[in-house]
């Protein structure tokens, strides 16, 4: 019996790791445009949800898209929680997706997994791309630093998390991540997954430097910068 238990746990984890998509890599002159192309295709799939603040402050979300317990969105956050070799859908409201949706994006982009690993926490994947830093294509900075481009990471706490230092995250934080897919001199634009339960495209004004403003929507401690050509 002593001997089985680990036998068990083996043959368990093989099974865990075998149910994981292969990924495929691609050149990286085309890595960016991939991640992009597959977070916009993801996008208009869920109908093109977009939120915004007006000028008083309020949140509005106009068009109204599909959302995770939709039969059609159920079945793409399937897809996403698959690639972390997970079994859920969207109809498990419980089970938050979006560091499963970035994920997807990255293995369905071509992204090594050693830089960015499958993965149902954005913790996991963030630190592992930090810990890349130096001989991978990821970069960290505090939002203060930088400015954001078109394929980069933007990143939040949630739930009253605390982090102190951009570049030291915490196991198992509770974070919320998007993708940078436009960026003008004074609005910046992302999507993300399970925002307001959708795939949605967020628009958010940038401070009069040009950087994220972390007052004005979410807590921002992060932008990861995608340094594919």
């Amino acid at each position: 019996m002593r001997y089985l238990l680990p036998l068990l746990l083996s043959l368990l984890v093989t099974a865990c790791a075998a149910s994981l998509p292969p990924r495929v890599l691609a050149p990286p002159q085309e890595v960016r445009g991939n991640i992009l192309r597959l977070a916009v295709q993801e996008w208009h799939a869920f109908g093109s949800q977009v939120i915004y603040r007006a000028a008083d402050g309020h949140e509005i979300i106009d068009p109204v898209g599909l959302w995770e317990d939709d039969r059609a969105g159920s079945a793409r956050v399937a897809e996403y929680w698959r690639a972390v070799g997970t079994d859920w859908t969207g109809y498990d409201g419980d089970k938050p997706w979006s560091a499963a949706f970035i994920s997807w994006i990255m293995a369905k982009a071509g992204v090594p997994d050693g830089e960015m690993p499958p993965t149902a926490t954005h913790a996991h994947y963030l630190r592992s791309a930090i810990d890349s830093a130096g001989k991978g294509h990821w970069r960290p900075h505090p939002p203060a630093d930088y400015t954001p481009r078109p394929g980069d990471l933007i990143c939040a706490t949630r739930a009253g998390q605390k982090i102190d230092r951009y570049d030291q995250v915490p196991t198992g934080a509770t974070l919320h991540c998007d993708i940078v897919v436009s960026v003008s001199s004074n609005e910046l634009e992302s999507i993300g997954g399970n925002v307001r339960n959708s795939v949605t495209r967020s628009k958010r004004l940038l401070g009069a430097d040009g950087r994220l403003d972390t007052n004005r929507d979410r807590p921002w401690f992060l932008v990861l910068e995608n340094l594919y050509p």
